[in-house]
């Protein structure tokens, strides 16, 4: 019983989101905001309640029968519950099809972020599964609530037929887990065990790697990632594009740097080859794409492969980067996404569309050219000083080749990034209509851009907080 105590966010957060359903089926669509509202409060609530973890350590952090909560969890529940907020307020003004079952839709959100949090604490492979399951349920859903959209009923159905695949796979290495180890726990006997030399032990964190990499949007797992993102209503583009990640990369760093460190297993040319793999065809492909929701999905699929390297080096400067780089992509995708939610309300989300933006509304145009060069790597911004580290993490521990690979990467990426700027700024408009934005949208991204330039201009308060999340339980 005293372990329930250290889940007592994610018991809220369940309750809340049952509250949420019930009032679903009392109050009319045309007051769906009030159902926006209560789960934009039900979310901060239990932000609220990850203080108590933060300000009495003592009694809400620890280990229990099947999960532990720690600075690192702590951390990733903090930007999973940060994301879902942002979702919601771009929610509220994002153009919908109808306002039918939006409870349901906040409740969905509310969780997958559940999921997401016993993802980032669980340390038993059948508690990871289940929290998996109960986040690819949740967003195989949100991926296909539009209803009347083919795109999103397509997006749905790859992104399912993808996610059962890889679920089949992860219980298949679950299974040989078990018979290497004779448990599913990964605390206890994993240390003792001889798994080097075990070829069931390997295969079965490979199997589980495959689980993980079609979370993380890893490549040659992504195949998923563009027709969803571009099915899905953009909220929740937003939504897969950031917590399902961050989690994804958070069960890694517990799993594969300190539970069971890949160089153990002789598996560092293998995270070094996705590294490699994941960024170089994010950026290629993103070259191409001529739909901002589909250009964005691949610049995802790159970040990605940034990310991989702090998992590559394996030591505390890459987590410490990973940790970084999570909060500064929350910000600056959580941006460029608010943009393209206020573009596509009255435009659509073909590039055309931000033809001569900054004509029409020359401060959203100057909004996503910051957003987009943070995605870029380019100084002052907050994506500079997450690559910075990942990169520097790179050169520290003696891999040249990947980190110069990653800086090309960075280069080619500044491309198509630029290619929106080059719309928004030098193409003539297609008509003198300013966009509309509403309060919420506004909110959303004011916070994501302040919060870019801070992480840029003044990265010393976040390091010092990354340092302190990056520990780990036991």
């Amino acid at each position: 019983m005293d372990g329930l105590r250290l889940l007592t966010p994610e018991f809220l957060l369940s309750g809340l989101a049952g509250l949420l359903l019930l009032a679903d089926l009392w109050i009319p669509p045309r007051h769906a905001r009030v159902l926006f509202h209560f789960a934009i409060l039900s979310a901060a609530a239990a932000l609220g309640s990850l203080g108590l973890a933060y300000s009495t350590p003592s009694v809400y952090q620890g280990i229990g029968s099947l999960w532990v909560v720690d600075p690192l969890a702590l951390f990733f529940k903090v930007l999973i519950l940060a994301t879902a907020v942002f979702v919601l307020f771009l929610t509220v003004d994002a153009r919908r099809g109808d306002d039918e079952h939006q409870g349901s839709y906040a409740a969905l959100v509310l969780l997958a972020a559940v999921g997401m949090m016993l993802l980032v604490s669980a340390v038993d492979l059948l508690l990871v599964f289940l929290s998996l399951e109960l986040i690819s349920i949740c967003s195989f859903i949100l991926v296909g609530f539009e209803r009347g959209d083919l795109k999103s009923t397509e997006g749905a159905l790859k992104y399912f037929l993808f996610g059962a695949f890889s679920s089949a796979v992860m219980v298949f290495g679950l299974s040989l887990f078990y018979g290497a180890t004779g448990t599913t726990h990964l605390l206890q006997p994993v240390p003792q065990y001889g798994y080097a030399a075990s070829i069931m032990f390997v295969l079965s964190c490979l199997m589980l790697l495959v689980g993980f990499g079609f979370k993380v949007s890893m490549a040659p797992f992504h195949f998923w990632v563009p027709d969803a993102y571009e099915g899905a209503p953009t909220p929740i583009t937003t939504y897969l594009s950031i917590a399902p990640k961050v989690a994804g990369f958070a069960m890694l760093l517990r799993v594969f740097t300190k539970l069971i460190p890949h160089p153990a297993l002789e598996l560092t040319s293998l995270f070094t080859f996705l590294a490699i793999l994941t960024m170089t065809v994010g950026n290629l492909t993103a070259l191409f794409q001529t739909n901002i929701k589909r250009l964005l999905a691949y610049s995802s699929v790159a970040q990605a492969g940034y990310m991989l390297i702090g998992f590559v080096t394996c030591d505390a400067a890459g987590r410490e980067g990973v940790l970084l780089y999570s909060l500064a992509y929350l910000l600056m995708n959580v941006g460029a996404f608010s943009v393209a939610v206020a573009v596509g309300n009255d435009d659509g989300y073909g590039l055309e569309a931000y033809d001569g933006l900054s004509r029409r509304s020359f401060g959203l145009a100057l909004a996503m050219f910051f957003f987009l060069l943070s995605l870029a790597g380019i100084p002052p911004m907050a994506g500079f000083i997450g690559k910075f580290y990942l990169f520097a993490a790179a050169i520290k521990g003696g891999w040249y080749t990947l980190a110069i690979i990653a800086v090309l990467n960075s280069v080619v990426s500044v491309y198509y990034y630029m290619r929106v700027a080059y719309h928004m700024f030098f193409r003539p408009a297609r008509t003198e209509r300013p966009t509309t934005t509403g309060l919420y949208l506004y909110s959303g991204m004011a916070v994501a851009l302040i919060g870019t330039f801070l992480i840029g201009l003044y990265p010393e308060p976040f390091l010092a907080l990354v340092r302190a999340s990056a520990g780990m339980l036991p």
